[in-house]
């Protein structure tokens, strides 16, 4: 059965320690798979039984019918390319390769969003305004350490160091179950010694806590998405800060293999994204030979 299949390969995915919303992204696409491919051939989905001639087709109806962006064809594609690839392994395919994939959909290579300075200045000073010491602390910490939103839900205060010059945090189990250590500048430190650093050393205290535990994932987005609005800004994800610390240390030279490092990035390729040009750096390109007046 198509769902026994999908199932499995979730099973695998989570064995491999993907994120929870990665494995939740996986059976989405393929249940969309296995919807159309019943639809079409009147069979439930079995890896088996999925031909080059149903990937083309289905490629076809994401664009023609659906309607979908060439993002979210290609993710489409880049899932059903890892489904297969997983049959074959686990020996639900017939002997030889698996089926070959239509090429994706051509898109103009955007880079990651980021905040530029002013949007930066903008959303700091909305935080510091509300006073709210935790959240000063959380932002702070987003976009001086490019933590991932489950990096920060997960931190707790022993794994924070902060002495009067240096800082670290420590990464336990980042994305791949893989172990980091940040260092924390002269900001992110300040930010959480005002937070309460000094009571809580050592502690396995969770950092950020809200009225009901733990803060949630759900909850930093919430403030994130509250404090975007008082700063007249669009809405700010975690994700996004991300991008503005890896920006930021592109634009202050620090070579790809540091920020690899600090982002915690397995490719090159993957941190390279951040010398794509936004369309604000083009902006200031040209502006750079404007005729003074």
């Amino acid at each position: 059965m198509g769902r026994t299949a999908v199932e499995d390969f979730a099973h695998h995915l989570a064995r491999a320690e993907r994120s929870p919303l990665t494995i939740k992204n996986y059976r989405g696409d393929l249940e969309a798979f296995a919807r159309w491919f019943r639809d079409t051939t009147g069979d439930e989905l079995t890896p088996a039984h999925v031909t080059p001639t149903d990937l083309r087709d289905y490629k076809r109806f994401l664009v023609d019918q659906r309607g979908l962006k060439p993002s979210s064809v290609n993710r489409q594609l880049a899932t059903l390319k890892s489904f297969l690839a997983w049959a074959a392994t686990a020996g639900l395919l017939p002997a030889g390769p698996p089926p070959v994939l239509p090429k994706v959909v051509l898109q103009a290579r955007r880079g990651p969003r980021w905040l530029d300075r002013r949007e930066q200045q903008a959303l700091r000073r909305a935080v510091e305004r509300s006073g709210q010491v935790r959240d000063i602390a959380m932002v702070t910490l987003l976009l001086n350490t490019g933590l991932r939103l489950r990096e920060l839900c997960a931190l707790t205060w022993r794994d924070v160091q902060v002495t009067a010059r240096t800082g670290l945090v420590t990464i336990a189990r980042g994305k791949g179950g893989k172990h980091r250590q940040l260092p924390l500048n002269t900001d992110a430190r300040r930010a959480l010694v005002v937070f309460g650093y000094e009571a809580h050393v050592g502690s396995s205290t969770p950092v950020f806590v809200g009225q009901r535990g733990p803060l949630t994932s759900s909850g930093v987005q919430r403030l994130l998405r509250k404090y975007a609005h008082v700063a007249h800004l669009e809405a700010i994800s975690p994700h996004r800060l991300r991008h503005t610390f890896c920006k930021n240390l592109v634009n202050a030279g620090v070579g790809l293999e540091k920020v690899a490092a600090l982002a915690g990035h397995e490719s090159l390729e993957t941190t390279r994204r951040y010398c794509t040009p936004s369309l604000k750096d083009l902006e200031h390109a040209v502006e750079l030979i404007g005729e003074e007046v």
